[in-house]
Protein backbone atom coordinates (compact mmCIF):
# COMPACT_ATOMS: atom_id res chain seq x y z
CA UNK A 1 0.00 0.00 0.00
CA UNK A 2 1.23 3.09 -0.74
CA UNK A 3 1.94 5.71 2.10
CA UNK A 4 1.01 8.72 2.63
CA UNK A 5 3.71 10.73 1.08
CA UNK A 6 3.69 8.47 -2.14
CA UNK A 7 -0.03 9.28 -1.93
CA UNK A 8 0.66 13.19 -2.02
CA UNK A 9 3.16 12.53 -4.85
CA UNK A 10 0.12 10.94 -7.07
CA UNK A 11 -1.84 13.55 -6.17
CA UNK A 12 0.32 16.50 -7.23
CA UNK A 13 1.35 14.41 -10.41
CA UNK A 14 -2.36 14.47 -11.27
CA UNK A 15 -3.10 17.75 -10.40
CA UNK A 16 0.14 18.77 -12.68
CA UNK A 17 -1.64 16.73 -15.69
CA UNK A 18 -4.90 18.22 -14.85
CA UNK A 19 -3.65 21.75 -15.31
CA UNK A 20 -1.72 21.25 -18.02
CA UNK A 21 -4.32 19.49 -19.89
CA UNK A 22 -6.38 22.48 -18.65
CA UNK A 23 -3.71 24.78 -20.26
CA UNK A 24 -3.67 23.27 -23.52
CA UNK A 25 -7.23 22.93 -24.17
CA UNK A 26 -7.95 26.48 -23.27
CA UNK A 27 -4.81 27.73 -25.56
CA UNK A 28 -6.57 25.67 -28.38
CA UNK A 29 -9.66 27.29 -27.81
CA UNK A 30 -8.18 30.96 -27.36
CA UNK A 31 -6.19 31.11 -30.13
CA UNK A 32 -9.74 30.15 -32.40
CA UNK A 33 -10.97 33.73 -30.86
CA UNK A 34 -7.84 35.19 -32.16
CA UNK A 35 -6.69 35.62 -28.76
CA UNK A 36 -3.46 34.40 -26.02
CA UNK A 37 -5.21 32.32 -23.08
CA UNK A 38 -4.26 35.36 -20.83
CA UNK A 39 -6.17 37.81 -23.14
CA UNK A 40 -9.04 35.65 -22.83
CA UNK A 41 -9.23 34.97 -19.18
CA UNK A 42 -8.28 38.70 -18.82
CA UNK A 43 -11.61 39.43 -21.10
CA UNK A 44 -13.68 36.86 -19.13
CA UNK A 45 -13.11 38.40 -15.92
CA UNK A 46 -13.17 42.26 -17.26
CA UNK A 47 -16.78 40.67 -18.26
CA UNK A 48 -17.37 39.73 -14.32
CA UNK A 49 -15.94 43.10 -12.81
CA UNK A 50 -16.80 45.98 -14.99
CA UNK A 51 -14.69 48.90 -14.43
CA UNK A 52 -12.11 47.84 -12.98
CA UNK A 53 -8.18 49.43 -13.08
CA UNK A 54 -5.14 47.80 -14.55
CA UNK A 55 -3.63 47.06 -10.88
CA UNK A 56 -6.56 45.06 -9.93
CA UNK A 57 -6.21 42.89 -13.08
CA UNK A 58 -2.83 42.33 -12.56
CA UNK A 59 -3.06 41.25 -8.68
CA UNK A 60 -5.99 38.86 -9.81
CA UNK A 61 -3.97 36.84 -12.22
CA UNK A 62 -0.09 37.68 -10.50
CA UNK A 63 1.04 39.15 -13.63
CA UNK A 64 3.55 42.25 -13.31
CA UNK A 65 2.64 45.44 -14.26
CA UNK A 66 4.62 46.05 -17.71
CA UNK A 67 2.64 42.34 -18.77
CA UNK A 68 -0.68 43.97 -18.30
CA UNK A 69 -0.04 47.28 -19.75
CA UNK A 70 1.03 45.64 -22.71
CA UNK A 71 -1.45 43.46 -22.97
CA UNK A 72 -4.59 46.05 -22.01
CA UNK A 73 -2.86 48.02 -25.48
CA UNK A 74 -3.41 45.18 -27.57
CA UNK A 75 -6.63 44.31 -26.02
CA UNK A 76 -7.79 48.40 -26.91
CA UNK A 77 -5.79 48.20 -30.07
CA UNK A 78 -7.88 45.18 -30.98
CA UNK A 79 -11.45 46.36 -29.87
CA UNK A 80 -12.15 44.17 -26.74
CA UNK A 81 -11.52 46.57 -24.39
CA UNK A 82 -11.38 50.72 -23.69
CA UNK A 83 -10.19 52.61 -21.09
CA UNK A 84 -12.11 55.62 -19.72
CA UNK A 85 -11.60 58.09 -17.09
CA UNK A 86 -12.57 57.71 -13.59
CA UNK A 87 -15.06 60.35 -12.53
CA UNK A 88 -13.19 61.16 -9.31
CA UNK A 89 -9.66 61.05 -10.47
CA UNK A 90 -8.61 61.70 -13.70
CA UNK A 91 -5.55 59.28 -13.19
CA UNK A 92 -7.44 56.21 -12.89
CA UNK A 93 -8.66 54.72 -16.31
CA UNK A 94 -11.29 52.03 -15.64
CA UNK A 95 -11.56 49.30 -18.21
CA UNK A 96 -15.03 48.09 -19.48
CA UNK A 97 -15.50 45.63 -22.15
CA UNK A 98 -16.58 46.62 -25.62
CA UNK A 99 -19.83 45.14 -27.80
CA UNK A 100 -17.21 42.75 -29.21
CA UNK A 101 -15.17 42.08 -26.02
CA UNK A 102 -18.91 41.40 -24.79
CA UNK A 103 -19.50 38.68 -27.79
CA UNK A 104 -16.08 37.26 -27.02
CA UNK A 105 -16.54 36.50 -23.37
CA UNK A 106 -20.09 35.82 -23.78
CA UNK A 107 -18.25 32.67 -25.92
CA UNK A 108 -15.86 31.79 -23.49
CA UNK A 109 -18.07 31.39 -20.92
CA UNK A 110 -20.02 28.86 -22.71
CA UNK A 111 -16.80 27.38 -23.87
CA UNK A 112 -15.93 26.67 -19.96
CA UNK A 113 -19.58 25.94 -19.17
CA UNK A 114 -19.09 23.24 -21.70
CA UNK A 115 -15.90 22.27 -20.64
CA UNK A 116 -16.96 21.72 -17.10
CA UNK A 117 -20.14 20.07 -17.37
CA UNK A 118 -18.20 17.35 -19.38
CA UNK A 119 -15.59 17.10 -16.68
CA UNK A 120 -18.55 17.08 -13.77
CA UNK A 121 -20.30 14.45 -15.43
CA UNK A 122 -18.51 12.03 -13.96
CA UNK A 123 -17.80 13.03 -10.56
CA UNK A 124 -19.70 12.75 -7.43
CA UNK A 125 -20.35 15.77 -5.25
CA UNK A 126 -18.62 14.02 -2.31
CA UNK A 127 -15.13 13.58 -4.33
CA UNK A 128 -15.33 17.21 -5.35
CA UNK A 129 -16.30 17.93 -1.51
CA UNK A 130 -13.29 16.16 -0.65
CA UNK A 131 -10.61 17.49 -2.92
CA UNK A 132 -11.65 20.54 -2.08
CA UNK A 133 -11.33 20.14 1.66
CA UNK A 134 -7.46 18.56 0.94
CA UNK A 135 -6.47 21.50 -1.32
CA UNK A 136 -7.79 24.20 1.57
CA UNK A 137 -5.39 22.57 3.84
CA UNK A 138 -2.56 21.83 1.31
CA UNK A 139 -2.75 25.80 0.24
CA UNK A 140 -3.49 26.75 4.27
CA UNK A 141 0.01 24.77 5.08
CA UNK A 142 1.79 26.61 2.26
CA UNK A 143 1.43 29.66 3.59
CA UNK A 144 2.87 28.32 6.78
CA UNK A 145 6.14 26.98 5.49
CA UNK A 146 8.79 29.65 5.92
CA UNK A 147 11.58 29.19 2.95
CA UNK A 148 15.24 29.28 3.67
CA UNK A 149 17.86 28.93 1.10
CA UNK A 150 20.58 28.95 2.99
Amino acid sequence: MPSKKEKFEQANQLFRIYMKNTQRIFDAYASKLDLTSQQARSIAYINRHPGLIQRELGERFRVRNASITNMLKNLERDGYIERRKDKDSARIKRIYLTQKGEASAEKINLFFTKINDQLLFNIDEHDLDMINEAMKHIIKDMKNIELDFT
